[in-house]
């Protein structure tokens, strides 16, 4: 065999190189032939995103639905002054206005207990606030410590479920930093919240959900988990005929470029 042949069955370091299926970085040479994780952390990272799998009833009739996590009221450059997609404050009111008027189907919005009062003055009288105990973060403080967050949200969808798989509007679930994300930023959600939050809007695989504020992209990444489970008549395609499989819509960049004059520019 010559030296030419020997070079020629060598695989290129392009083609060996295998990526991770969680953080996208490299897995490592030494690693099994058949890992698809480089480490344990982004492994257990993926199990989290995707036990919250279940059997799903395939709907009927899409939903497009919407989720915005903006930065907290007052809360914006102290935290995220030094992202992609800073803006200075978000419109709250503008914000509002737009999940009304462009996604009838059903919206939710992730805020903070102290602005709460003022975002609900902004939204119709039918919202509903729904509660995550995320736990406080302890530090010496002359008031109670806040342990929960609401989110707001109006319509989704209505549909029956067992007790065993009744749908709740609280959360407990102690959040922590979620080291593996290569685009981890203040404020991302856990992987239960993401399953959660799709259960208050009564989301079905086939919906529509636009993330108008992707930040990590961790609920797009749920999402996209959720929206390819079974579902009861044995597929895992989208709703209606011939239609592809689409995982959540990142909405900031029409969100902050088209809208930037009216939503919080400054």
């Amino acid at each position: 065999m010559s030296l030419h042949d020997v070079q020629t069955l060598q695989p290129s370091p392009e083609a060996s190189r295998r990526v991770c299926g969680w953080c996208d970085g490299p897995i490592p040479p030494g690693a099994r032939s058949d890992a698809i994780y480089c480490r344990t952390s982004c492994r257990q990272a993926a199990h989290r995103f995707g036990k919250g799998r279940a059997l799903r009833v395939a709907s009927g009739h899409p939903l497009r639905l919407a989720y915005a996590d903006p930065p907290y009221p007052g809360r914006a450059a102290r935290y995220y002054s030094g992202h992609p997609d800073f803006a200075g404050e978000v419109d709250q009111q503008a914000l509002v206005e737009q999940l009304v008027a462009e996604y009838p189907d059903g919206w939710a919005l992730s805020t903070s207990a102290d602005a709460l009062g003022a975002i609900l003055a902004s939204c119709p009288p039918a919202v509903r606030v729904a509660a995550w105990f995320r736990g406080e973060r302890p530090t010496c403080s002359y008031r109670p410590l806040n342990a929960w967050e609401p989110v707001v949200y109006l319509g989704g969808r209505a549909h029956p479920s067992s007790p065993a798989e009744r749908r709740l509007d609280a959360l407990v679930h102690v959040a922590r930093i979620r080291t593996t994300d290569p685009q981890w930023c203040t404020g991302a959600k856990p992987a239960a919240f993401c399953w959660w939050l799709f259960d208050l809007l009564g989301a079905l695989p086939g919906d529509d959900l636009v993330d108008l504020f992707p930040g990590s992209g961790g609920v797009a990444r749920a999402w996209g988990l959720y929206n390819s489970c079974q579902t009861r008549n044995g597929t895992a395609r989208r709703i209606g005929e011939g239609a592809p499989e689409e995982p959540a819509r990142e909405g900031s960049a029409d969100f902050c470029g088209r809208r930037r004059e009216s939503i919080g520019e400054g």
